[in-house]
């Protein structure tokens, strides 16, 4: 049968080491690479492509989740297996967002970490031993959670800013959206930039981004200002 090509990324030696000696022990595996930072990970994946990649999240340079989206765009199938000592919804949900097939925690068992190896390689997904009904429900509630959140900072916005984040979220320049408020572009990027110290945004690009993921997951609403 053949054996499944592990890519290990830690960047403390000695824990490394210890996961590489564990997993070789197992005679369906083989450990092909390892990196000791995110951007050696993403060297090696693509020099040596494994079958799955097993990372710590804390790394220098690069850390893992970084590490991990760069691989994921440009290789989409790419299995990631996230190894820390958080196990949180949370933790599950960010490795889910960006794509990866797994998290387990740092005290697992060998026969465990063994068995969410076999399972990624398989095309399935391991966190933290839960079943995928479980996984979407914690997916979902964070959604939904984040939806309520982002739904109560709106509604402190003012009637124009809610107005100007409208028209950001249609693709509006700060001249067409003064044009359509009959108002001075000043106007127009006085209020961006109040939207943007309400929400917590640092720059024109997040908030053009939120505007439009808003206006996605809201767009069931009646926009009445």
């Amino acid at each position: 049968m053949k054996k499944i090509r592990i890519l290990v990324a830690d960047d403390h030696n000695i824990v490394r080491q210890s996961i590489v000696g564990l997993i070789e022990a197992n005679p369906e595996v083989c450990i092909i690479a390892e990196a000791e930072d995110g951007e050696k990970l993403v060297e090696k994946y693509f020099k040596f492509k494994p079958d799955v990649v097993v990372t710590d999240i804390s790394m220098p340079r690069l850390n893992g989740l970084e590490a991990a989206k760069k691989i994921l765009a440009s290789d989409s199938k790419a299995k990631i297996i996230f190894l820390s000592i958080h196990n949180t919804d949370e933790y599950i949900y960010k490795c889910l967002k960006i794509g990866a097939k797994g998290l387990v925690g740092k005290d697992i068992l060998i026969g465990e970490l063994i068995n969410a190896i076999e399972t990624v390689a398989q095309g399935e997904r391991y966190f933290l031993g839960k079943n995928e009904t479980e996984i979407k429900k914690i997916a979902n509630g964070i959604e939904n959670k984040k939806i309520t959140d982002t739904g109560s900072l709106v509604e402190q916005l003012t009637h124009r800013e809610k107005e100007v984040l409208r028209s950001l979220s249609l693709g509006l320049t700060s001249e067409e959206i003064a044009d359509k408020l009959i108002v001075s572009k000043r106007v127009v990027d006085i209020t961006r930039m109040s939207i943007m110290e309400k929400l917590g945004l640092k720059t024109l690009h997040q908030l053009i981004r939120f505007a439009v993921e808003y206006w996605y997951e809201h767009k069931e609403i009646t926009w009445e200002w």
